[in-house]
């Protein structure tokens, strides 16, 4: 190991932009394969959120429209990207685990970068990646992975690097920095828009270092090309939906019913509250708080820097439990500041002779590398599911009833999409083809004229048998662990006369 590094140290390799995204893929996937059940290692990812956005993904692929022909409640963005991955497969996790890992490995990098930058170190870069690479994926935070704030990982850590190299330097921020702000925060409005808290903090750091610093002068040029980065992808947005006829079911959709709906029901169990979750997740959230106190304590040198990571951190924080519910996975988007506590440990290798603590990094980044996946395997909540045979698994055991039929028409009744139509390669024939979280009573309306009226060929139902139905007959049940308690499924199929 000692001499491939010298080798590659010598050739000057290890510090080009080619081997550090190199080493930044190699992170991603080699952790995400072990951590993630999007992964090739597992069945499924039988994840309710995420085959939410991967039925919605696929529904696209066919014509179909979001909001309008299915009914699901995150960003359009979301869909998006889970439609790009149905363009690999629509009946394997494969696109959606090749996109995670490429997101997770721009997060990677961009956070190896913003520990440079910080730190003033090269080797801080090759220490940051791998030791981000399993501090992430191993806590409750990280879930079961693919979820939105995964996914959205490089855009929070790319403006937050943006606007701390900018202020590390001194320099105003170039037209082409501002007009990537400006498309980072349209892309948090059009996936979920409680991510807009980070930049929201970016952006009033921003106005407070022009103000204070003699830049007044530049600021409507930073404005007028922020707002043109937000103007293009809304554009892009906006005029998908009116070319579809859907920009009404957008708004009513994403907007209204998310603000009047969604935030005033609670359901799902209770959950730690915002502090206590981010307790639960402390290999990257020590890190955070430390790296932002690093720099709140080298304020003389670092002020502005310690401006930005702060009003990042609290505006985040805030949007993200303003609305009062508090799933575990929402702490993940914190994560982003973890860099700034490697950067702090990092500057410590200022004592050490730069010659030296190159070796020694790059020397204890190869051992990480190798040593992730397996730490991965016994520290991820996740793995138990590898053990579990495909066929064993409610889904894939309905999926087999299911495809002898010539009609493979169903409603996922009672619950959030639990991966039934993915694994019968079935597409909703219904515009609320599951039971989302925010008691519409249109939803419910619907459902049960679908269920009185036999409008598909079959029903699953988790937890609960329906009651007082002519029209099905339950055919088959099986049972699954999930997040710690095991889970009733029941598989109903119409009387047809």
């Amino acid at each position: 190991m000692i001499w491939v590094v010298k080798y590659l140290k010598k050739r000057q390799i290890l510090n080009s932009t080619a081997f550090r995204l190199l080493l930044a893929c190699v992170a991603s996937f080699s952790v995400l394969a072990v951590c993630s059940k999007s992964s090739f290692l597992y069945p499924l990812n039988d994840w309710v959120d995420v085959n939410c956005f991967f039925t919605v993904g696929r529904g696209i692929r066919h014509g179909l429209v979001p909001y309008r022909d299915l009914y699901d409640q995150k960003g359009p963005l979301v869909y998006f990207v889970y439609a790009l991955a149905a363009l690999v497969s629509e009946s394997s996790f494969l696109g959606v685990f090749l996109l995670e890992g490429v997101c997770f490995a721009c997060f990677l990098h961009l956070g190896g970068r913003i520990a440079e930058t910080l730190s003033g170190r090269k080797e801080a870069y090759c220490l940051s990646v791998p030791l981000l690479a399993i501090l992430v994926p191993v806590t409750p935070a990280f879930s079961h992975g693919s979820s939105a704030e995964e996914l959205f990982l490089p855009v929070f850590s790319l403006g937050l690097f943006i606007l701390l190299r900018a202020m590390q330097e001194k320099r105003a921020l170039q037209n082409r920095e501002g007009f990537a702000l400006g498309l980072c925060a349209a892309a948090a409005l059009w996936t979920k828009y409680t991510f807009l808290g980070l930049f929201l903090g970016l952006a009033l750091a921003a106005l407070l270092w022009y103000g204070f610093t003699g830049r007044i002068r530049d600021l409507p040029r930073l404005i007028g090309f922020f707002l043109l980065g937000c103007a293009a992808l809304t554009a892009f947005v906006i005029g998908w939906f009116a070319l579809n006829g859907a920009l009404g079911d957008l708004w009513q959709a994403y907007f209204v019913d998310n603000l009047t709906r969604y935030s005033q029901n609670i359901r799902g169990g209770a959950y730690d509250a915002p502090l206590p979750n981010l307790l639960n997740n402390l290999p990257w959230s020590i890190p955070g708080a430390l790296g932002v106190l690093w720099l709140i304590a080298a304020a003389r040198k670092r002020g502005w820097e310690a401006l930005a990571a702060s009003l990042g951190a609290v505006c985040l924080f805030v949007f993200t439990y303003f609305s009062g519910r508090r799933y575990p996975y929402y702490a993940l988007v914190l994560c982003v500041f973890a860099p700034l506590g490697l950067a702090a440990l990092c500057s410590l290798l200022r004592r050490v002779k730069s010659g030296k603590s190159a070796m020694a990094a790059w020397i204890l980044s190869a051992a990480l590398l190798l040593a992730n996946p397996w730490i991965a395997y016994y520290a991820s909540g996740n793995t138990y599911l590898m053990n579990v045979r495909k066929e064993d698994m409610p889904q894939y055991r309905f999926a087999q009833i299911i495809r002898q039929s010539d009609d493979r028409s169903l409603l996922n009744y009672g619950f959030l999409d639990g991966g039934f139509y993915f694994a019968a390669e079935s597409l909703p024939v219904q515009k609320f083809f599951c039971t989302l979280n925010n008691d519409l009573a249109e939803m419910n309306e619907a459902h049960q004229e679908s269920i009185h009226q036999g409008k598909t060929a079959f029903i699953i139902t988790r937890m609960r048998k329906l009651k007082d139905s002519a029209n099905y007959q339950l055919i088959d049940e099986a049972s699954l662990p999930f997040e710690g308690r095991t889970w009733d499924y029941y598989l109903y199929q119409r009387m047809d006369p």
